[in-house]
């Protein structure tokens, strides 16, 4: 007897024509073109996610040393709590550009000014304590009249060294954070473009959590 079982329908290559988009059920191939342009549409706010995302962890890294090393530094300790703020901030940023909130390119912005602001203070403090304040070697040193000589040297060599690491990082937090802010605020107009440009429905998916 015949088999009664229909036939597979066959489905054309031709019916998924959009390299990296899975096909979804429900889905369009009109509605899987407007998710592949929406995609290359968004790789300007994607790298901005990227930055944030990196810079968000980098500066949290940096903040838990900050507090171990800081433990017994009354100036270790708010460093590292106004670092630890400022990747808090950086991390709720990442979610907020996910999000497509044109607010988030300002607030990522100012936070780096933050941090900024807040190295830049720590490297001018750093310095005037080394050029007017003695450091610990010397300060024993001079227990010992023969040895003078060598205290001087050292505070010498503390001032070198000190010139040299809190001159970059004044450096750094002018430069690096004051571009860094530059790049965020820099996102919102491909956000706006983004937004005039996507239909509602995949913004409000991704919105609701499906990958930019």
């Amino acid at each position: 007897m015949a088999s009664t079982t229909p036939p597979m329908p066959f489905t054309p290559a031709a019916a998924v024509p959009f390299a990296g988009v899975a096909a979804a059920p429900g889905l369009s191939p009109e509605q899987l073109k407007q998710i592949t342009d929406a995609r290359n549409r968004s790789k300007k706010i994607r790298k901005g996610v990227n930055v944030a995302l990196f810079d968000g962890w980098s500066i949290a890294i940096f903040a838990g040393l900050t507090l171990l090393s800081g433990l017994f530094s009354f100036v270790g300790l708010l460093l590292g709590a106004g670092m630890a703020a400022a990747a808090f901030i950086e991390l709720k940023g990442v979610k907020r550009l996910r999000a497509l909130d044109l607010d988030a390119p300002k607030t990522l912005a100012w936070n780096q000014v933050f941090l900024g602001g807040l190295l830049f203070t720590y490297a001018v403090y750093s310095l005037w304590t080394v050029y007017t304040g003695r450091t610990e070697l010397a300060t024993q040193l001079d227990a010992y009249p023969e040895m003078a000589y060598m205290a001087a040297n050292v505070s010498d060599l503390a001032r070198l060294i000190g010139t040299l690491v809190y001159g970059t990082l004044i450096v750094v937090a002018v430069v690096c954070q004051g571009g860094t802010a530059l790049f965020y605020l820099s996102r919102r107009k491909y956000m706006e473009a983004y937004l005039r440009e996507t239909p509602q429905w995949i913004i409000d998916a991704q919105r609701a959590g499906m990958p930019m």
